[in-house]
């Protein structure tokens, strides 16, 4: 299924992908982002934006310092990816992203150094906090 990005106008725009860089608004950048091409109310762009908001600086912070670095770099990879779309395509095919959104987020996490042990480290405050929102879209997480 192909969408066309939402009309807006340039001033908007351009305020949705200033939120893209920092992590303080990224996740109003994923909810700009979900609007402009929602594929549908439980495609991944709504599914991430509850996953960023499961993880505010709040909680980010009682992370262990390799902990709060995972998080940060998955949390810059992820919206990188996200901004370039935003700002390069005006539709997007919903199925390929979708496969490309889980992809890229599999390559942010595994770019973390020691991965398995910040993991380790940091288990039970990162599943307290994901546990529902990544149960909603289980099917892909394993398959990337």
């Amino acid at each position: 299924m192909i969408i066309h990005g939402s009309k807006m106008s340039k001033t908007e725009t351009k305020a949705c992908s200033e939120k893209s860089k920092t992590l303080e608004t990224g996740c109003d950048f994923i909810k700009c982002f979900h609007e402009r091409y929602r594929c549908n109310d439980e495609s991944v762009t709504a599914w991430a934006q509850e996953l960023c908001q499961q993880f505010p600086k709040d909680i980010v912070l009682q992370f262990t310092p390799q902990g709060r670095q995972m998080m940060v770099n998955v949390q810059n990879c992820t919206q990188d990816f996200l901004a370039r779309i935003y700002n390069q395509r005006k539709s997007i095919n919903c199925n390929a992203f979708e496969s490309k959104y889980f992809s890229t987020l599999a390559k942010c996490y595994s770019k973390a150094n020691d991965f398995c042990q910040v993991f380790k480290d940091n288990r039970a405050l990162f599943m307290k906090q994901a546990t529902t929102v990544m149960l909603k879209k289980s099917r892909q997480i394993y398959f990337y």
